[in-house]
């Protein structure tokens, strides 16, 4: 058993993200280094600054541009969108993972087989046109359809995006390219090598695909508890009894290490080879205190029982809170400095007047706004204009709320 103490936990954690001292991705090269270390990064589509897979990026890799993403994604294809915990950002090498389930059925099965007699009658057409072009949206099929249909959340959608969407969850279309929030639909095969779609056996047992799940969840936060923890979603029939088994089989085989934080009743789990980041962590007695700010979902924060356990910050996304019982803001981001969550920033792109504005920053009790916290702050909103595409910066007048006063 490793024994840290819980500033020694704060430290690795943000070590390994990449989010403590100089930045350590770069570029394009970067962006996968940093998706290869934690496995996935997860997508959401609401851009009020940039979309969650971007914010993310952008706090760990220097010289990131949201261009650079989408051409690895779908030019050279390097990464796929598809789904692990949620819809996530993932090395297209570990589809097979995700397309081939080993327990039960997986979320993007769960959602196939929604569809209806009329989206069923819809496929074999799309797959007839889909042989002859390399993509198709679903705008473009609107003259093969009589009626909306009850779909995803129960909302109105065409057949001919809910047949799109089938095909994709089986893994039989892949997202070809993006039009702003426009997907384009290709064939799998004509895209991807043929052993990443062709049917293999991935996992040995129903016990080798929740040991390897459980690593993968591991290596996307850090360290992680075994207990009950949004980390784990996408897992499926993930049980207490799996669970425990999976993080014994884990411990036992050496692919995990056991690791006691003082102040903390429950015990951690990293993943073996992390322990050489560890070590090398120790040796490190300069950092440069940077400001980020982190996506909602970013893969640090799956599990905010633990980061409120380990930093003393509790995180809630409000978007889907009423806004009369919001206590921040809908789109509102974790704000760190140095090895510390310091508070939480609203910020929004006003595109048409090319305006990044900084509305709120909150402060946490006892947190002062000093010269140098004020200096990182404003060197990361700058680079946070640019990610933006925006060419001016508006502090909104009150916009700084420390200990509860503006």
């Amino acid at each position: 058993m490793i024994k840290i103490t819980k500033e020694e936990a704060q430290a690795f954690l943000l070590y390994r993200q990449g989010l403590l001292g100089d930045k350590i991705f770069s570029g394009k090269t970067g962006i996968l280094d940093y998706i290869k270390r934690v496995g996935s990064i997860q997508f959401d589509p609401v851009d009020v600054c940039g979309i969650s897979p971007e914010i993310a990026l952008q706090a760990r890799v220097a010289n990131f541009d949201k261009q650079l993403l989408a051409a690895l994604l779908y030019k050279e294809r390097k990464l796929i969108d598809f789904f692990d915990k949620n819809l996530c950002i993932f090395p297209v090498e570990d589809l097979p993972m995700f397309v081939q389930k080993y327990a039960g059925i997986s979320y993007a099965e769960s959602m196939a087989r929604q569809s209806n007699e009329q989206v069923l009658q819809m496929i074999p057409k799309i797959r007839e046109i889909l042989v002859k072009e390399n993509f198709v949206f679903a705008k473009d099929l609107r003259h093969l359809e009589v009626e909306n249909i009850v779909w995803d959340w129960g909302a109105s959608s065409s057949v001919a995006r809910a047949a799109l969407e089938t095909m994709y969850f089986h893994g039989e279309l892949i997202i070809h390219h993006k039009t702003g929030r426009q997907k384009a639909y290709g064939l799998a095969e004509k895209f991807l090598s043929s052993q990443l779609i062709m049917p293999q056996q991935i996992f040995e047992n129903e016990a080798d695909y929740y040991q390897q799940l459980v690593l993968r969840r591991i290596g996307a936060v850090g360290l992680l508890w075994n207990k009950r923890s949004d980390a784990w979603l996408g897992i499926e029939n993930f049980k207490a009894q799996a669970r425990n088994q999976a993080f014994q089989e884990l411990l036992s085989s050496g692919a995990i290490l056991e690791v006691a934080v003082s102040g903390m009743t429950e015990s951690l789990y990293m993943k073996s080879t992390d322990k050489a980041l560890l070590a090398k962590l120790s040796a490190l007695t300069e950092r440069v205190a940077r400001v980020e700010f982190l996506a909602p979902l970013d893969s640090l924060l799956w599990d905010r029982n633990l980061i409120k356990e380990i930093f003393d910050f509790d995180y809630k996304w409000e978007i889907y809170t009423p806004k009369e019982k919001r206590k921040y803001g809908a789109y509102v981001l974790p704000v760190i400095y140095g090895q510390n969550f310091i508070g939480r920033v609203e910020i929004e792109r006003r595109t048409k007047e090319s305006v990044l504005a900084v509305k709120n920053l909150w402060l946490e009790e006892n947190e002062k706004f000093t010269p140098e916290l004020e200096q990182a702050f404003s060197t990361c909103v700058e680079r946070f204009k640019l990610f933006n595409d925006c060419e001016k910066i508006e502090y909104v007048k009150g916009w700084r709320v420390i200990n509860g006063e503006k």
